[in-house]
């Protein structure tokens, strides 16, 4: 399989997780993206990337006279999307959306862009299906200390020599657009004027609960975990989570840097 098909495979299999764990952590790092884009006035709305759907609502809202439309290529994330009552999402690939030239008025792009081998083609290929004058919202990383306890994780999962993260470093391209400075000339270079990049510091605290079970079920952890024994596997989580018991609620804290931009389609 390509890494994009396998990035799609591992998000399908984890996708009721995802919903449950991860989902409400990033949602309300997207929100301060809505008021910045023209959804009032939109009549089609693409959410490219949507996974579980978890923006859905709010661009419903946000945009009361459109048709909102949610694609990704997982699709495990979009049966959870379904199941929440989201009916028009369906399963493509950002960077050939299928999608008629010239007919979406906003596009919105959700920590989505750096899982693209080449975010290039995925900024193209939405810049083809905006109309003229249509306006892309995009919400990514800028600096990401990574959630709170993944030193320690690294520390225990290497002292039971589990394997590598799996992931492909093609579907992780975040360091091609941390900067502004980067999303900007990657957005310009796709065509797009008018572009706006700012960041915001975002925060979300964990409880030790919620930390553990995300990081066994989406984080890191759940990738290098299955190379492990099952009392490897056992010690490692053992210790992870005595560890992660001797953190401070302020340690507890999630603090990334987010970058989020508005560009549009010249008319």
């Amino acid at each position: 399989m390509d890494p994009s098909e396998n990035l799609a495979a591992e998000y399908s299999a984890k996708a009721s997780a995802y919903a449950r764990l991860w989902s409400p952590v990033i949602r309300p790092m997207a929100l301060p993206l809505l008021p910045a884009l023209p959804l009032k006035t939109a009549a089609r709305v693409l959410d490219v990337g949507t996974g579980t759907g978890a923006l859905l609502t709010d661009l419903k809202e946000a945009a009361p006279a459109a048709t909102v439309i949610g694609v990704d290529r997982a699709h495990g994330m979009l049966q959870a999307a379904h199941q929440s009552g989201h009916r028009l999402v369906t399963v493509t690939d950002a960077q050939r959306l299928g999608i008629r030239t010239g007919v979406i008025d906003v596009a919105v792009m959700i920590f989505v862009l750096f899982h693209l081998p080449k975010p290039l083609l995925g900024l193209r290929e939405v810049y083809r299906a905006l109309r003229d004058g249509g306006t892309l919202g995009i919400l990514t990383w800028g600096h990401d200390p990574g959630a709170p306890g993944l030193s320690i994780w690294r520390e225990e999962l290497d002292s039971e020599n589990a394997a590598p993260d799996p992931r492909d470093p093609q579907v992780m391209r975040q360091d091609s657009m941390d900067t502004p400075e980067k999303l900007r000339r990657l957005l310009n270079d796709a065509g797009f004027v008018s572009v706006n990049v700012w960041s915001r510091d975002a925060a979300h605290q964990w409880t030790r609960e919620d930390l553990m079970a995300m990081q066994v079920s989406c984080g890191m952890p759940a990738r290098r975990l299955p190379s492990l024994s099952i009392a490897q596997r056992a010690r490692c989580e053992q210790r992870v989570r005595t560890r992660l018991g001797l953190l401070t609620e302020a340690e507890l804290e999630y603090r990334p840097e987010v970058l989020l931009a508005v560009a549009r389609r010249p008319d």
